[in-house]
């Protein structure tokens, strides 16, 4: 699995925010630390070397959850 940074903060609509490490593109399954799936990629925002990326939780998981926490793609 490869890190993409760790979740700064929620937005206006519930979305986890990350600053990314590397490039991912829509639609990329998240995972945590555990290898548990958090959600996927809906939006990419901001610089294109270090872009933001707005994370939209799986259904029955509490985003909260993962606030400072790093998340994974496989």
């Amino acid at each position: 699995m490869e890190c993409l940074g760790k979740v700064a903060h929620l937005d206006s609509k519930n979305r986890a925010i990350v600053i990314a490490k590397k490039k991912v593109s829509k639609n990329t399954k998240i995972y945590d630390s555990e290898n548990n799936l958090i959600g996927r990629v809906v939006d990419i925002f901001g610089p294109v070397n270090e872009p933001y990326l707005a994370i939209s939780a799986k259904k029955g998981m509490r985003i909260t959850r993962i606030i400072g926490r790093e998340i994974y793609k496989r």
